[in-house]
This record gives structure tokens, C-alpha cells and sequence, in this order.
């Protein structure tokens, strides 16, 4: 009988289920091939060490999120407000099946404690060709390119706060999540406008009503 190819997913697959099951890592690539019962060669087939799964796994999530919003037909008929809603709910939709492990990777953690592997994606969007990064176009064009660079910074560090709001939300079928990435999207496209003000007012009372610190109406 032919032996069973070890495919990138199953790898993938098999360290999230190790660490949901022993609730921490692998202490060596042994360790972790005797639990899925392959051996170190078809691991290092893949991946060069325990670490670079992990970062394989969150850049696969933001892979797979870029290709699936740019075959969406409508994608490109959108405006820069709505692409971005499109790629963030999109985003959400790639790692909810997932989520279990994405909880056990962040649910204890603030976003200035990101694991490296996550601060390690911001080069997919700040390298990717994404048209919805806002260019304000009353600078010189080298300046135009140095802050559209900066603003997809700002899109990812958004993506990161969604990812952390999601990961906390309790709500039925995530419904403060939604409300979230609404108010929060509009901030983020007001910068440098006169909407602005209001907008982060908004969305800071919104905050404060999830945090127990308001009864105002978000």
C-alpha cells in the first residue's frame, strides 16, 4: 500500500489540534511528529521548525482572505470604504472555523502582546498591491506613496483591533463584532477629513458601552 502523503494543511491542522488537546507547544519537532504519527523528514519536507507553522497559519488566513475578495465580480466596482469592510468580513469568515485555536493563541493577550507570528503579516497588506489604502492627493507623488504605505499600516493594525475585538465578543452570532468594524471603518477612512471628530466620538462611545464604563446609547 502506497504510504499516505503528508500534505502543509495536515501539518497545520495537527499543531492546532496539539495545542488545543495538550494546551501548549511542542517542546521539540519529535515530540510533535510522534502526535501525528509521521516522521521528521515528512515534517521538514514543509516546515523548517515548530515556529514556522504558526506563522504559516496566519499568513495562510490572509492569503486565502486577499484571493477571495479579489474574485468576488463586484470587488472591483466598490469604493475604498467598502473593499475594506469586504476584506474584514471576509477575514473573519477564513478564520472562523478556526476559532478555538485562534482563542487559545489570543484570548489572554492585548494587542501590544501580539505573538510574532501575527506582527509578522503586516507585510502582506503593506506589500500588497491593495488599491482601498487611502492617498491623500494633495501631497507630491513620493509623498503620496510614503503615506499610502503608512495608511496600510493603519489598515492592518486596524484588521489586528478587529481580530482582538472578535476574539472578545460574546455576543449572539457576533453582533457587536459587526457594529465594531461599521464604526470602526468609517474612523478609519475619515482620517484627514472634517468627519473625522465625529466618527472617533462614535466609536469611543461604543467602547465604553462594551466595557461597562457608559449606558450610552452606541
Amino acid at each position: 500500500m502506497a504510504k499516505k502523503a503528508i500534505s502543509k494543511s495536515s501539518i497545520q491542522k495537527g499543531y492546532m489540534d496539539y495545542l488545543l488537546e495538550e494546551g501548549k507547544k511542542p517542546d521539540s519537532v519529535r515530540i510533535f511528529t510522534m502526535f501525528l504519527k509521521i516522521s521528521d523528514e515528512d515534517f521538514y519536507k514543509h516546515f523548517g521548525s515548530l515556529k514556522t507553522i504558526e506563522k504559516s497559519i496566519w499568513e495562510g488566513y490572509y492569503s486565502q482572505t486577499m484571493k477571495v475578495v479579489m474574485k468576488d465580480p463586484d470587488f472591483e466596482e466598490m469604493d475604498a470604504r467598502e473593499k475594506h469592510l469586504s476584506f474584514l468580513y471576509t477575514f473573519l469568515e477564513v478564520i472562523k472555523p478556526d476559532r478555538s485555536y485562534v482563542l487559545f493563541r489570543l484570548e489572554n493577550k492585548k494587542p501590544h502582546e501580539l505573538p510574532q507570528e501575527l506582527k509578522q503579516t503586516q507585510k502582506i497588506i503593506t506589500q500588497s498591491d491593495i488599491d482601498w489604502a487611502k492617498t491623500f492627493e494633495f501631497l507630491p507623488g513620493k509623498a503620496q506613496d510614503a503615506t499610502q504605505t503608512a495608511y496600510k499600516k493603519v489598515l492592518w493594525s486596524h484588521t489586528i483591533a478587529t481580530l482582538f475585538f472578535w476574539v472578545k465578543d460574546d455576543s449572539a452570532n457576533g453582533a457587536d463584532t459587526d457594529v465594531f468594524i461599521e464604526k470602526s471603518t468609517r474612523t478609519a477612512f475619515d482620517i484627514g477629513e472634517l468627519p473625522a471628530l465625529d466618527s472617533i466620538i462614535d466609536l469611543s462611545k461604543f467602547f465604553l458601552q462594551k466595557m461597562g464604563f457608559s449606558k450610552a446609547t452606541a
